[in-house]
């Protein structure tokens, strides 16, 4: 029992669990987007091995425009909160900096968390929602929310949840998948409309020949150049890689030479199986940092994702 506040809360594998608290959003569709985070953590090392690994990074990188001198000067020496860490995948790019790392996540992913790290970082664990975090308000120096708020089912609340737990003068990493391209995004739904209403391991083998067809365009090592810009669809004129325009395009097919099939695989899953998974325009973020009062810092907009580093006026 907490002599605090009163409330029992349960310590499970050496994690202390708040989930008792109130938690938001508790539609059945989060309970399945959180059910299958847990799954896919707790079957997949990706981000904890050589291939995926170096895609993690990249790709976090690219995400922030950031190099790896800048986030170093960013977070050394100081106290950090992940409200999402996952399988711990993240920390490995960033945990040898901050003097103390603060780790949520609602999700079972949590105890995989717990036996990827070990004790390679600083770094307390604990089983949270984003929306009811076990913290005291302006607690930390810096918060990065990585790959998190477009699976929270209220992405502007949660944010506005992590800034209230930030230091005045505090940085925030945070990001949102983009709204892609129509054709591609219809395709998307189609396909997470069908595979979200299965059981995980049902799922996770009926998407393997998305992943197979991805491997295969590959392969083909294939140019083809779009001549003139078809903006009613979203393509932009310029040569690709056939594999990668279809990606862009047309339907997601994840596939990075780098990374084995099934770290490859796990991508194309967790981008289909949670129910939660909205996208955004850069006018919707922008937005968002207007209202906060944030101060950006970086800000890049891919293909895949709109990343933000701001700081708290």
């Amino acid at each position: 029992m907490c002599p605090g506040c009163g409330i029992d809360y349960l310590i499970q594998r050496g994690i202390p669990d708040f989930t008792v608290l109130a938690t938001g959003n508790s539609s059945m569709d989060i309970k399945q987007t959180v059910g299958g985070f847990g799954y896919q953590w707790n079957k997949s090392p990706f981000g904890h091995k050589e291939g995926s690994l170096s895609y993690s990074k990249e790709l976090f990188f690219s995400r922030y425009k950031i190099s790896e001198d800048e986030l170093g000067t960013m977070l050394s020496g100081k106290t950090v909160l992940d409200p999402a860490i996952g399988s711990g995948r993240v920390e490995h790019i960033f945990g040898q900096y901050p003097e103390m790392i603060y780790a949520t996540d609602l999700s079972d992913a949590i105890y995989a968390a717990k036996t990827n790290l070990g004790n390679k970082y600083t770094l307390r664990l604990f089983k949270a929602n984003i929306f009811n975090l076990p913290f005291k308000d302006e607690s930390f120096d810096v918060i990065i929310c990585h790959a998190t708020l477009q699976h929270t089912g209220d992405a502007f609340t949660a944010l506005q949840n992590l800034i209230a737990k930030l230091k005045s003068g505090g940085i925030i990493f945070f990001d949102v998948y983009r709204k892609p391209a129509p054709i591609r995004d219809m395709a998307d739904e189609y396909i997470r409309q069908i595979v979200s209403d299965m059981p995980e391991g049902k799922a996770w083998q009926l998407l393997k020949p998305l992943t197979e067809l991805g491997m295969d365009l590959a392969k083909l090592n294939v140019k083809i150049t779009v001549r003139r810009d078809i903006p009613f669809l979203g393509i932009k004129a310029g040569e690709y890689d056939i594999q990668r325009f279809i990606y862009y395009y047309l339907l997601k097919l994840f596939w990075n030479d780098g990374c084995d099939f099934e770290d490859n695989h796990l991508v194309n899953f967790d981008w289909y199986y949670p129910k939660i998974a909205k996208k955004y325009t850069k006018d919707e973020v922008r937005q968002w940092v207007s209202v906060l009062q944030l101060d950006i810092m970086k800000y890049a907009a891919t293909e895949g994702g709109i990343g933000v580093i701001a700081v708290k006026s």
